[in-house]
This record gives structure tokens, C-alpha cells and sequence, in this order.
């Protein structure tokens, strides 16, 4: 017998396994389980006794488990059963060890797709394909992690699997999710700009996340590096935003190093502006960027 974790108790465990900097507990393998769901899943409280699931534990959290249908959904204190919905397509579950599988961060794209909007979905593609993990005891609010999985999985998988339930928000938020964002204010920064006007964006060509830049010389002597990265980048127009580290990172003494940063690109010929939280939350803010990104010649596709 199995038992198989899902929703948000999967996605924290993968999100705490892929930490660059990850507790010993969670440096296992994780390999792919082959097939779908097996029918004997752990779904009762004796059933669960039997495992080791301290690895899943959240503060003031149930364990999230997946159960084959409707009939072995039981309500068990400390746990959240889900049916699974349908046939589950290959690529779905992983094994974690111990009898566990854990659901998979294209199968928990879809799974968590259920019931949110489309912008929500989007930013949940976001975040997978990400590279930060949250943590509220970091000075940032987050710590670097490897990204959990890319576009071209995403894209692989979620036609597949559009008997499950999230599917069709899942498949909708495809075209418009992008890899490499490093927090969720990048994430924030990005979005008005790329996405179509009739999701309130501007329509402008994708930029890059994270971009990174070799320096020359000079800048790799006054930066003491050999590359920097841009947070939202037009490789083609040499222009990109960066999220104010001051205002939006909370952290005073890395102001002068994005000021330097900025100098030794514009030497470059590459320009940056800098973006705070107020103005990615201000519309008409927001219109003078787009038009700044217009006058460098960025594609833009006016209103329909």
C-alpha cells in the first residue's frame, strides 16, 4: 500500500527539497514512479499510522493525501483527502521513499489550478518555474531554490492530462507563463507588461526573466563579478526593469550596489529603470513604462 501526498503538502515538500540550501531531511532522490495512481492508497486513519510524515508536517496545516475516488474519501483529523479526478497521465507522481509517492509540480500545476483565475494560474506557473523559495525568517522573504519545473514540461503535460480537474485553467495559463523569475515581486513587475490586453497587460513581446549579462573589465572590477543578471529583459532593445531592491527588498545597504549595477550597463548601452512597488501599483505609472518600452521598440499591439 501507498500513500500519496498532494496539493499544498506536495508542493511544500518539493519546494523545501529543491532549496539550494535545503534541511538534511529533505536531501532524498525523488524518482519518477511509473503509471498512474495505484489503487490501494492509504486512506484511513490506521492506514496512515503506518507512515513516517514528519517530512510533510506544516504548522497548523492537514496533510493533503490523494485517494483514487470519491468512495475512499474519509474525514480523518490532521488530513485533507482529494480525489484524484481521472486517469493520471505518465509523469504525475514521484517517489519519495518509504511507500510515499508525492504528487509532481506538473500534476500540482493542475491540481492547484482548480477554482482560482486565470492570473492566479498564471502566477502559480510562475512561481514552479521559479527560483525562490518563501521564507519569512530571510531578510528578503525568500531563499534561492532550483525551479521545480520548466515551460516545456508544463506544456507537455497538462494536455494530457485535461480529464483532471484544474486542467482547463491549467491549459489556459500556458501561453503566458515564463521561467527564471527570482520572487514574487518580479513576478508582479513582469506581468502588466507582457500579458494581453484583454487580461488588463499591454501586449508587449515577452521579456526574459532574469537575464544574464557577462561584464567587460571594468565592470567585472567595479562590480567584483563576472555576470549580473536583469530581472525583467528585451535582449533585442537592450532595455529591462529591476525591482527597487531599497523599497521592494528591504534591504538598505544593496541600494548602491543596483546604482552601480545600472552605471556599468548603461556604459553597455543597455538601459535600466529602476521599478518600485508603487508604481507597478499605479496604472498611470504603469502607462509611462509602457511607453517608455515602445519608444526603445519593443513590439506592442495596441488595444482590440
Amino acid at each position: 500500500m501507498d500513500m500519496v501526498i498532494s496539493h499544498e503538502s506536495a508542493l511544500s515538500f518539493l519546494d523545501a527539497c529543491a532549496r539550494k540550501k535545503s534541511k538534511p531531511a529533505y536531501q532524498i532522490a525523488l524518482a519518477p514512479y511509473p503509471g498512474g495512481l495505484p489503487y490501494e492508497c492509504a486512506y484511513r486513519k490506521e492506514d496512515f499510522a503506518r507512515f513516517s510524515l514528519s517530512r510533510f508536517a506544516r504548522p497548523n496545516k492537514c496533510i493533503d493525501v490523494l485517494v483514487p475516488d470519491k468512495t475512499f474519501v474519509r474525514r480523518v483529523k490532521g488530513f485533507t483527502h482529494h480525489s484524484a479526478g481521472g486517469v493520471l497521465p505518465d509523469g504525475s507522481l514521484l517517489d519519495a521513499g518509504g511507500d510515499i509517492l508525492v504528487c509532481s509540480a506538473p500534476m500540482l500545476f493542475v491540481q492547484l489550478c482548480q477554482g482560482k483565475s486565470l492570473i492566479e494560474c498564471i502566477k502559480l506557473g510562475f512561481f514552479l518555474c521559479g527560483t525562490y523559495s518563501p521564507e519569512p525568517t530571510s531578510p528578503t522573504g525568500t531563499v534561492e531554490r532550483y525551479p521545480l519545473t520548466t515551460t516545456d514540461v508544463l506544456e507537455k503535460y497538462v494536455p494530457k492530462a485535461r480529464r483532471l480537474r484544474g486542467s482547463r485553467n491549467a491549459f489556459a495559463a500556458l501561453p503566458w507563463i515564463l521561467e527564471g523569475s527570482a520572487s514574487p515581486m518580479e513576478t508582479e513587475l513582469a506581468l502588466p507588461f507582457f500579458l494581453p490586453t484583454k487580461l488588463g497587460g499591454y501586449g508587449f513581446d515577452a521579456p526574459v526573466m532574469n537575464y544574464p549579462i557577462p561584464l567587460p573589465e571594468k565592470g567585472r572590477r567595479i562590480l567584483k563579478k563576472k555576470k549580473v543578471r536583469i530581472d525583467v529583459y528585451w535582449p533585442d532593445q537592450r532595455i529591462g526593469f529591476e525591482y527597487d531592491s531599497k523599497a521592494g527588498h528591504g534591504r538598505l545597504e544593496q541600494h548602491g550596489s543596483d546604482q552601480a549595477k545600472a552605471l556599468v550597463l548603461e556604459s553597455m548601452g543597455i538601459h535600466i529603470e529602476s521599478v518600485t512597488k508603487a508604481q507597478v501599483d499605479d496604472p498611470r505609472q504603469l502607462g509611462i513604462l509602457a511607453n517608455m518600452l515602445r519608444e526603445y521598440g519593443v513590439s506592442y499591439k495596441l488595444p482590440s
